[in-house]
């Protein structure tokens, strides 16, 4: 079965909105092995609608829209599913009795317009709404078959999910799944990463491997497919295995797991807290630990680059030993290595725990170093910036959190 998407509102293509329900809904028909082959998206142009419906139906078994069932008069995906099926509108009243219900619940004010809500194409199926005023439709005839979902993500979402692929698996008489497992590559480039295992990648038919590059790492896709869970898991085990191997161990996420969290449970393990201080990503560290509840997390401090010298001046009673950064391991002649080190002693006065990562960085040569010290030694690192503001603060911030993973499980710097 082909099957085609089509994001209909104005707004998407202005830009004023992210369409996310593109995103989700091409996830869930490839886990529930629906074959998507085109994307479309077109304004609130009753011309434009008609003309991308009758290009898809050319082109795909089943066209699924989302967007235009409101009650405004921009809202016109029924009128023109209608139009391509050559269907008269026909009024429900059971619909509108369920608006009625709906808006009594909330108390707000029915107006007429809402009446269109209620209008299907003849010989449509209807399909409920508990999210919403809007229901969804799905028309089907000699050129194949069109749904029709709502915009509104909290009303598509279990829409497609519960009501609609049940639909389309019955009807088209689908069988199988595609199952995939997502592993994270941090601090080594796509192109490093393709270079490691592209053969691998060009090999592949089922699981087939693929690479999206992102500020927070390279991701490595492995899908495959097969009649059941169970059996496609079994088809990407080996490939996830290969995969490991080439890469040195050095991927992770398989089983839902985050840089972060790998972090935390490393130094919980050791039974260990960590402090930070930040004066390179303007908290991103930081924020990234809290986001994922780290209880390895201690505290710290976020300063801008400038200010990190002069707060990090009084190391005295530090915990850490004196000494020069390079007998520390850092790059000799390197002047953010001592204040990233100064930086160490300082945060460890603030909070006296087992182990502290600082960063530190130069906006004109353009690069950070940092330093993660603990217990079991001491790891100095250095980062190039490039993307500049957020973007490169999460490069930043990822490249020092995986140093510190690294560090933790045994892994070189560098690979």
């Amino acid at each position: 079965m082909r099957a085609e998407i089509m994001m209909i509102g104005t707004e998407l293509l202005l830009g004023q909105i992210t369409d996310t329900n593109a995103v989700f809904m091409a996830r869930v028909l490839a886990e529930n092995g629906i074959n998507l082959h085109l994307k479309t998206t077109v304004g609130d142009n009753r011309e434009r609608i008609v003309a991308a419906l009758d290009a898809a139906l050319d082109r795909a078994d089943v066209v699924l829209c989302s967007g235009g069932l409101g009650p405004t008069e921009d809202d016109i995906t029924r009128e023109c599913v209608a139009g391509v099926f050559g269907r008269p509108l026909v009024y429900h009243p059971g619909i509108f009795e369920a608006i009625l219900a709906r808006f009594a619940h909330t108390g707000r004010k029915v107006t007429e317009n809402n009446k269109r809500q209620a209008m299907v194409p003849e010989g449509g199926i209807v399909v409920e709404n508990p999210h919403g005023t809007a229901p969804g439709l799905i028309m089907e005839g000699d050129r194949g078959v069109v749904v029709c979902m709502p915009g509104v993500p909290h009303e598509l979402k279990p829409m497609l999910s519960e009501w609609v692929v049940p639909w389309l698996r019955q009807r088209f008489g689908l069988s199988g799944v595609l199952v995939h497992r997502s592993l994270r590559v941090c601090g080594m480039g796509e192109s490093r990463v393709d270079d490691l295992i592209g053969d691998l990648i060009l090999a592949g038919s089922n699981p087939t491997i693929g690479l999206l590059a992102g500020p927070d790492g390279v991701t490595v896709r492995i899908a495959a497919r097969a009649e059941d869970r169970a059996a496609a898991e079994a088809l990407i085990a080996p490939v996830e295995a290969a995969v490991q191997a080439r890469l040195g161990g050095m991927a992770f996420g398989g089983d839902g797991q985050t840089l972060e969290s790998l972090v935390d449970g490393a130094l919980r393990a050791r039974g260990w807290r960590m402090a930070v201080a930040d004066a390179a990503t303007g908290g991103e560290i930081s924020r990234r630990l809290l986001a994922a509840d780290a209880a390895g997390f201690g505290g710290g401090v976020v300063l801008p680059s400038e200010s990190a010298l002069e707060w990090a001046g009084n190391t005295a009673g530090s915990l850490l030993p004196e000494g020069a950064p390079e007998e520390f391991g850092a790059p000799p002649g390197d002047p953010l290595a001592r204040i990233a080190l100064d930086l160490t002693r300082r945060i460890l006065l603030e909070y006296p725990f087992d182990s502290a990562l600082s960063v530190v960085s130069s906006s004109v040569e353009h690069r950070s170093t940092g330093v993660f010290w603990c217990p079991e030694g001491c790891r100095f690192f250095g980062m190039g910036h490039y993307g500049g503001g957020a973007l490169d603060q999460t490069r930043q911030a990822v490249t020092a959190l995986e140093q510190v993973r690294r560090f933790l499980v045994g892994l070189p710097a560098t690979a």
